[in-house]
C-alpha cells in the first residue's frame, strides 16, 4: 500500500512535503472520476483535529481528518478538497490506478489493518 496527499501542515509524522511544496493547476482528463474515487473510500481511520483551508484567503474549515484507502493506496479525506478546488498533484501512477478501476470494491479486515498499520509507522 501507498500513503498519498498527506500535507504536513496537518500531519508531519506522516509527511514532509508542504502545501506549498505540491503542484496546482493539474490537468485531469477524468477529474469526476478522480474526485468520486477519493470521496468513496474506506475510512480506516478517524483523527478528532479540526483542518482549516490553506489556500491562500480561504480560512474555511475543510472537516476534520480521517484516513481512507481502496486496499492499494491510502489518502486522507482533504485530497479531495484540494483537487477540486486546486487541482494538486496526484501520483501519476494512482490516476492511471482509477483510470484502470472506477470503483473501489470490497477491502477486506486484513488489507484495513495492513493500512492502519502503515499509518502507526509514522508516529
Amino acid at each position: 500500500m501507498k500513503l498519498i496527499g498527506v500535507i504536513s501542515e496537518y500531519n508531519q509524522e506522516l509527511s514532509k512535503k508542504k502545501f506549498s511544496e505540491y503542484k496546482t493547476g493539474i490537468e485531469y482528463q477524468n477529474k469526476e472520476t478522480i474526485l468520486t474515487y477519493l470521496k468513496n473510500g474506506i475510512p480506516i481511520a478517524v483523527t478528532m483535529q479540526i483542518v482549516r483551508s490553506l489556500i491562500k484567503n480561504d480560512n474555511s474549515i475543510i472537516g476534520g481528518i480521517s484516513y481512507l484507502t481502496d486496499g492499494y493506496w491510502i489518502w486522507p479525506n482533504y485530497l479531495h478538497f484540494y483537487v477540486e478546488n486546486l487541482s494538486i498533484e496526484l501520483p501519476s501512477d494512482f490516476v492511471n490506478f482509477i483510470s484502470k478501476n472506477r470503483e473501489i470494491s470490497y477491502v477486506s479486515d486484513a488489507e484495513k489493518h495492513k493500512a492502519i498499520n502503515l499509518l502507526n509507522l509514522g508516529k
